[in-house]
Order: structure tokens, then sequence, then C-alpha cells
């Protein structure tokens, strides 16, 4: 069956509401007898740094077959990354379209490992195709585009795992539990530290490599920018793990809010209990970048948010004053924090070297609360691949850590943070009220910034079109 006409039977299926969840042509579940083919789309820092390695660590259940990247340089290179790695005589595929990619029968799983304005559109196409997915946060770069997701991976019964791997790392669960457990009793703050991103960047205009389809990578958003190599990505393969500049320049992505946002903001989130729900509002206000002299990256610099859960007793302040890492205050003063500390999971992310007076990895108020934190520490999830890859092969979505709903209401979460510092431009502070149920503001002008961004093709109307669906009954649910 070719690519058009596979989509097209699998369309019919999905829109009959008969589609079975497919993992390389087999119906009703994967095919215990073999590994689990998984190709990354996406060729950049984080897939070369976490997600290859992730799977290569899993040979016992898991096989790379595939690889998709816009720039060909960056495709040949984890190619050659992977089948040295293997040294068996592998060969990986390499494709440039996504779409293309997601049609092979014989691909089980696919990594996501894109800019962030690109997660909605692919995952949608993935998710549609039957493949068991791993997105890397933050989950999409609007609000609409999470819920479109969520409501595709409940539909089809997607293994999803959100690539938020603070939830796999233990003190990160063993304090996030015990603030559950009530150990410091009623939470009345939180203090979330996240970093801060520096201005930088260049807007001067330069040729674009033949090796990069450039035009198909501005996807969504607007077309007629100039190219630079600090809009994009390093050209230098020998730099593929630094930390690209789209990351830290609107529209593209939104800065430290929803990069380093979607660990913290989400481990307050489960620490408080509140993984399918949310704020109930937000506000607050930020400094925004230097674009003098040239400079291209966008995104806000310093950050005071505040996020009120449980009808105002509890407060999330979300500053750059605080620590990075993540402090659960109770009633009583008590608290509790945790953090990465030095560990890293890239070598191009911040460093975060421990200063005079401040904490370590896991840390409390008082002794007496650690030995039950160690304790609680040894059931953390080992490796969040690892976790992914144990819940496809047993085709269950309940078993991953950090499902589409909880990293659609995190990422939330960063996007009202988001929203509400971008309606502040110029005024002292803003405040967005936030109806998790209904994901609603009640303010027009920030509910238009959840909607999806779309230019021509590149239009989630259209991904969910190829296979009969209709975006807003999509989006209902």
């Amino acid at each position: 069956m070719n690519n058009l006409n596979r989509r097209n039977f699998l369309g019919g299926m999905i829109a009959a509401g008969t589609a079975p969840i497919l993992f390389n042509g087999c119906a009703c579940g994967f095919c215990a007898n073999r590994k689990i083919n998984v190709a990354i789309i996406g060729c950049g820092r984080i897939s070369n740094s976490f997600e290859i390695l992730g799977v290569l660590k899993r040979r016992d259940i898991a096989r790379l077959v595939a690889v998709c990247d816009l720039d060909s340089k960056r495709a040949a290179y984890s190619k050659r990354k992977i089948e040295k790695a293997y040294g068996d005589g592998t060969v990986i595929r390499t494709y440039h379209d996504y779409k293309e990619l997601c049609a092979c029968p014989d691909v089980d799983a696919v990594m996501i490992c894109l800019p962030d304005f690109w997660h909605a559109l692919v995952a949608a196409t993935a998710i549609c195709s039957g493949k068991a997915v791993w997105l890397q946060k933050p989950f999409t770069q609007t609000i609409q585009e999470g819920r479109i997701l969520a409501n595709l991976a409940k539909k089809f019964g997607t293994v999803l795992q959100v690539g938020s791997q603070q939830r796999s790392w233990s003190q990160f669960e063993a304090v996030c539990r015990a603030v559950r457990e009530g150990v410091i009793g009623e939470v009345k703050r939180v203090e979330v530290g996240i970093g801060l991103d520096k201005s930088g960047g260049s807007s001067a205009a330069q040729p674009v490599p033949s090796n990069f389809d450039y035009e198909t990578w501005l996807g969504p958003t607007d077309p007629t920018v100039p190219y630079n190599e600090t809009r994009c990505h390093a050209q230098d393969t020998a730099k593929i793990e630094s930390r690209p500049g789209w990351i830290q320049l609107a529209p593209y992505g939104w800065g430290m809010i929803t990069n380093w946002g979607a660990h913290h903001i989400d481990i307050m989130q489960w620490g408080l209990g509140k993984d399918f729900e949310g704020p109930e509002s937000v506000e607050g206000t930020c400094e925004w970048m230097d674009l003098s002299g040239g400079k291209l990256w966008n995104v806000h610099t310093t950050y005071d948010l505040h996020y009120a859960y449980n009808g105002g007793k509890t407060d999330g302040h979300v500053c750059d004053k605080y620590q990075n890492g993540v402090k659960f205050v109770g009633e009583k003063g008590d608290w509790l924090f945790c953090t990465r500390g030095a560990a890293k999971v890239t070598a191009s992310d911040p460093d975060v070297p421990m200063k005079p007076g401040q904490l370590p990895p896991m840390a409390a108020s008082r002794n007496i609360l650690l030995p039950k934190l160690r304790k609680m520490a040894d059931s953390a999830t080992n490796s969040h691949v690892s976790n992914w890859l144990e819940a496809v092969a047993a085709n269950d979505p309940k078993l991953t850590v950090t499902k589409a709903e909880v990293g659609h209401r995190s990422t939330s979460a960063c996007s009202l943070g988001q929203m509400c510092m971008e309606l502040g431009r110029g005024k002292k502070s803003a405040r967005l009220n936030w109806d998790w149920r209904t994901e609603s503001t009640g303010c027009p002008e920030a509910d238009r910034m959840m909607k999806p961004f779309a230019r021509d093709k590149y239009d989630l109307c259209v991904n969910l079109k190829e296979f009969g669906l209709d975006f807003d009954a999509v989006l209902k649910g």
C-alpha cells in the first residue's frame, strides 16, 4: 500500500471510529516477538545528547531505524552516530519529510525533538498514523495546540511520553510525593527559579545553506524573515549540541518560561496535585531583551509571576531571584526543596554551580524530614526514555510517567505566564484569570493567543483533515 493510499485508508477508519493502534501492521497491540522500531524526528542538540542515547541503552527492547531532519547535514550526522554505535552493519534510513516517515508501516514509535513551534503539527500526524510518540517539552507552543494533541492521544490510546524528564529523577519524585502526603502540611507558597536568558543573536541576513530547507523550517510562521544561523541552529556539526538560537526567539520559542518552566512549573503542579488541572490565575511582569545593535533574540529576561492555586491559598511564585529549582513552603514554615544541582541533560545546558548559601539537589527545613525523602527516592523511575519504551512494549498509555494530558496542563501554565507577560508590555503588571475546566481566560486578547499558528499547508486543520478529522470537533473532544 503506497503512502497516500495508506493515509486515505487510515483516514477512513478514523472517521468511522474503527482505527486500530498499529505497530508495524500489528493491530491490537505490539508484536512481542521483535524489538520496537524507533525513528528520530529532529536531529539537533537534545536528540543527539539524550533521546538517541536513551534508546541505545535499551537495545533489549528497541532499535533505532530512521532519522528525519530538514537539515541534511544534521540528519547525516545522527545517521553516522547511530550506525557507529550499533557497529553491526545497521543502516539507518534518512528522511526529509516527517509525513513520509510517519507513513512507514515498519516504524512503531517516533521521538519528536523539534523546535517548539513544530511540535503540534508533527505530533498530530504521528498520533493519527498510529505511532507511539515521545514529544519533547514544552508540549506545544499554544494552549489550543496542546488540547488538540491531548484529545488525539486519548482518542487513539496513544502511548505518549512528554520529555519532562525531571519526573524520572529521584529527588523530584521524592519531594513531590512527600508534599502530596502532607509532610509539610498545607502548602502556602511554592518558590520556583527557572534561570535567565541573555540578549544576543544577529538580525543580519545570511545566505541559506544548501543543506538546509529554511523555507519549510519556518513552517506556520512568517516566511519573509531573513535567514541567520542564530535564528535557527549551528551549521557546524561539531557544535550540534550547542544551544540553538530559536529557543530564545519568539515566535519559535518563548524563552525560559516555557523552556525551563516546562520542567520546574511541571514539578510545582506535580507536588500540588494539580496534574490534571492548573492555576486559577497568573499575575506579574517581566523585562524584555535588549534589541539594540541588530540583536535578534527577543524573549523575556527577568520575570516575576504569581500563580494562584487552591482558591488563592497557595501562591506559586516564579521569579528569577530564586535559586534554580522548586521549594514548597508549608503552613508552619517547613519546606522541601528539589533541583538538578550541577547535573545537565546536554553539555550546552546553562551551568548551575552551587553558590554559597544555595541548597543541594534535595533539601528540607528540618533534618527529620530527610530520611523519609531518601527512602522514597529509591522508588523513583530510573529512566524517562526507558519508561516510555516499556510502556510502548506493553502498549499501555497509563504506564508513562508524563502523559499527554499532564504535559498539556503543565505547558498551559507556562503559556499563561508567557501570555501574561506579553499583555503586560509597557505596564507595571498584568493579570489573567484561568478556568482550567473550559480552558478560557475571559480576556478576548489572551484567548486569541491560545490559537495554533497556521500558514497555508502548515496548519493543524490541514493535517487533521488528511485523516478525516475536523479541528473544531477534536478541540471539543
